[in-house]
């Protein structure tokens, strides 16, 4: 059995295989170049690879190996499923930290991104960056568990994304009135943005007891999705192709 990190290897290899770390690199320039030129869509732009990306490559990158049958391997009485799963976050957190990277830089190249020049900690906003992904990878690793084919996997994508994603985007952009946030704490993606706002921001002074939620809830949200839905049924959704008859 290899090591951790050997898995981890393995992982970041066929996450390259899949171009998933070409459509990132892509995307991440796309959006650097357009933060720089565009400084109002900077923090869209982290969102979009806080809130959606996670949820959506990474779990289809699962899927396909799953179809291919090239995860099975990792499937045996001995081997923790937490032990596999804990390879497939750490891999894809690692894949997340290019459009951070790449956010830093278009920040650092356009100081003026965001308003009065502000003082950005990033090495806070890394931690509530690594935090937030941390929990959407979770949330599409789930996701991707509880479909049962590629096209109720495409349709969670679709309700999650409009439900959970796109509203405290509005929100955060000032569309959706402040009183919803409320509401909004349910959202994995809500719960991010408020201490990425937060920090982004030194016009905004949310109160002491809803930063001190999301964190908690982030962590809670990730350990209750882990225990409850991935730990239990992972090996089960793995296998599952393998037990479909062959055409």
């Amino acid at each position: 059995m290899k090591s951790f990190f050997g898995l981890v290897w393995d992982d970041l290899k066929r996450l390259f295989r899949y171009r998933i770390i070409y459509f990132v690199l892509a995307l991440t320039f796309l959006f650097g170049m357009s933060m720089i030129f565009f400084p109002g869509f900077a923090t869209n732009f982290l969102y979009i690879s806080l809130f959606i990306l996670p949820v959506i490559i990474f779990s289809i990158s699962l899927f396909i190996e799953r179809e291919e049958g090239t995860v099975s391997h990792l499937i045996s009485p001995s081997t923790p499923t937490l032990s596999v799963v804990a390879t497939k976050i750490v891999s894809a957190t690692i894949v997340e930290l290019i459009p951070f990277a790449g956010f830093v830089i278009g920040s650092l190249l356009r100081r003026d991104a965001f308003s009065n020049d502000i003082d950005v900690n990033y090495f806070l906003l890394f931690l509530a960056y690594v935090l937030g992904v941390v929990l959407h990878i979770v949330v599409g690793i789930s996701l991707s568990i509880i479909a049962k084919s590629s096209r109720i996997l495409s349709l969670s994508y679709l309700a999650y994304i409009v439900v959970f994603s796109i509203s405290p985007i509005l929100y955060s952009n000032g569309i959706i009135p402040e009183g919803f946030q409320y509401w909004l704490i349910v959202s994995p993606a809500f719960l991010s943005g408020v201490l990425i706002d937060t920090i982004l921001s030194q016009a905004l002074a949310p109160e002491i007891w809803l930063l001190i939620l999301s964190v908690v809830l982030q962590i809670g949200y990730t350990v209750l999705l882990v225990w409850v839905v991935i730990v239990p049924y992972f090996k089960q959704f793995i296998l599952y192709t393998d037990r479909l008859p062959q055409k």
